[in-house]
């Protein structure tokens, strides 16, 4: 299974903590945040990883160079913003595989999602597009998505007053045959992966979720932040 990484996000909510270097790489207990999105995905089987940066991207490329804990690692760099669709248009290029789906994940996001359940979901519905779904009681920060009983998905963004609601997770499988069909010829504007992607496939009716009540850490602002050290700390004292 090959990953692209989302990592080149600017983290501007987070500057207070992380004004250094690009969100996904800020500290957690010695190592970066990164680090331990990798270390889960690799566990669930990722043999390929490539990572989406733009800001400050030699700090990354710096860290990780080209293999992680044996596994390879590309880099898809972007010199000027292109927004997390661009971004995944252009890593796209790296991948060793194209007839197979791809995880595209979020790097300051970690949610524990088993990825066998999420690629039989994704085989059992024929989709072009699989998102991992959260359902929160309270509901602040994020956009909550509608969803039919059998999964589809037919809307993003839903302001609602119902608790509790569910969210995007952040880890998605991809058929990259579809990516291709909605790749744009030029891309001269920055390129929004919900918006511009997603929103797509639910127009087609390909896109689908399966809901996971598992830990999520999304660390785009301080207090989620200071979660992950919570977190992470066991794992580094082993």
């Amino acid at each position: 299974m090959e990953a692209i990484v989302l990592a080149g996000g600017l983290g501007t909510r987070l500057r207070s903590v992380c004004a250094d270097r690009p969100k996904p790489m800020a500290d957690v207990n010695g190592k970066p945040f990164l680090y331990y999105v990798m270390q889960y995905w690799k566990e669930q089987g990722v043999s390929h990883f490539i990572l989406s940066v733009g800001y400050l991207h030699e700090k990354v490329i710096e860290y990780f160079g080209h293999y992680f804990e044996g596994v390879p690692i590309d880099y898809s760099i972007e010199h000027s913003p292109m927004g997390t669709g661009g971004g995944l248009f252009l890593a796209m290029n790296a991948l060793w595989r194209s007839n197979e789906p791809i995880l595209v994940l979020n790097g300051d996001t970690y949610f524990e999602v088993p990825l066998q359940i999420l690629r039989d979901f994704q085989m059992e519905k024929g989709c072009a597009c699989c998102l991992s779904l959260l359902s929160v009681e309270k509901n602040t920060r994020y956009g909550g998505i509608k969803i039919l009983p059998t999964g589809q998905i037919v809307s993003f963004n839903e302001k609602s007053e119902l608790e509790p609601c569910l969210i995007n997770g952040g880890c998605y499988l991809i058929r990259p045959d579809f990516l291709k069909r909605v790749a744009p010829l030029t891309i001269d504007r920055p390129l929004s992966f919900e918006a511009d992607i997603l929103t797509g496939a639910v127009a087609l009716k390909e896109c689908y979720g399966i809901t996971f009540d598992k830990y999520f850490l999304d660390i785009g602002i301080p207090e989620d932040y200071f979660r992950s050290l919570k977190k992470f700390q066991f794992q580094e004292q082993h």
